[in-house]
């Protein structure tokens, strides 16, 4: 009759116990936690023990001295009392594994969530959980807002505008990250907009070379540049159209970039022309020419 041996099922790795919430990307293996000895290869103050390594109590030690080491021990005792908090700190939030609110979240929002990392200390596990849910749909608010601007900016005149432009800038996006082709993007606010303005026309323009697409725009190419009919043009007078159209900007573009000098001029930060250029990532040139524009409006000085 065969007995079963009680050695055969004994594992000599800490990496048999798993749990259900290790099927995310699990960090054991990167802390060097041993779940056996329920330690971690390297403790928090983990030179503490040297404090003790050469102390030992003699007949012969005086009451002072006796005192020392016992004062000793205490304070060894406290650092050790703040190891076991925060050890226990790391397995109750279960910080050895990824966090299974973190899944589906974009990259941006997980590092939100690292970020936010530091304040765990003084939240329960529920309240900190609450603050990221508030926290990642605060930014997807910004976030969509800044879409919705940035796509009424590039001509976008409806919702339905909008959301086809949103969707196709984010697979062009991706497109663009799984190809490595991000060294074609110009540099720069304008580089960005003109981009932007190029794929929309191809993107919304249904009807083939129809200048009549869904929020009007009419750029053919590059080389072909006309701002008449997108967003803001109406208040450019001829002179600022030519401009727009010399250096290939959006009249949003343009128009925002005319009211941050505005305001950076009559606030003083904006003694002379040189000074605007470090306002804005674009060619320094560009700016003279916009800020010269604001000149014969009577604002500002040379």
């Amino acid at each position: 009759m065969l007995v079963p041996d009680s050695h055969t099922d004994r594992s000599f790795g800490e990496k048999k116990l798993r749990t259900s919430v290790e099927e995310g990307p699990s960090m054991t293996e990167l802390s060097g936690y041993n779940f056996k000895r329920q330690e971690f290869e390297v403790e928090y103050d983990n030179d503490a023990e040297q404090l003790l390594a050469d102390m030992e109590f003699k007949e012969t030690d005086t009451d002072p001295e006796r005192e020392l080491k016992l004062r000793v021990l205490r304070i060894y005792s406290k650092r050790l009392d703040e190891r076991k908090r925060r050890k226990d700190f790391i397995l109750e939030r279960n910080l050895l594994y990824g966090d299974p609110f973190e899944q589906g979240l974009s990259p941006e929002e997980k590092e939100i969530c690292r970020r936010y990392r530091v304040f765990m200390r003084f939240h329960t596990k529920e309240e900190h959980e609450e603050l990221l849910k508030t926290v990642i749909e605060e930014h997807r608010i910004r976030k969509r807002i800044e879409d919705l601007q940035e796509a009424r900016a590039a001509g976008c005149r409806g919702s339905a505008d909008a959301e086809r432009y949103i969707e196709q800038k984010r697979k062009r996006e991706a497109e663009e990250k799984a190809r490595g082709l991000k060294d074609n993007v110009l540099p720069g606010p304008s580089g960005k907009f003109l981009q932007r303005a190029n794929h929309l026309k191809g993107d919304l323009d249904t009807g083939g070379k129809d200048s009549s697409a869904p929020g009007g725009l009419a750029i053919a190419s590059l080389d072909d540049w006309d701002v008449s009919g997108h967003l803001g043009a109406d208040l450019l007078s001829e002179a600022e159209k030519r401009l727009c159209s010399e250096m290939k900007f959006l009249p949003a573009h343009y128009l925002g970039m005319l009211e941050k000098l505005t305001i950076e001029v009559l606030n003083g930060h904006i003694a002379q022309k040189s000074d605007a250029h470090r306002l804005f990532n674009v060619d320094p040139n560009k700016v003279d020419r916009v800020y010269d524009m604001l000149l014969k409006k009577g604002i500002g000085q040379p």
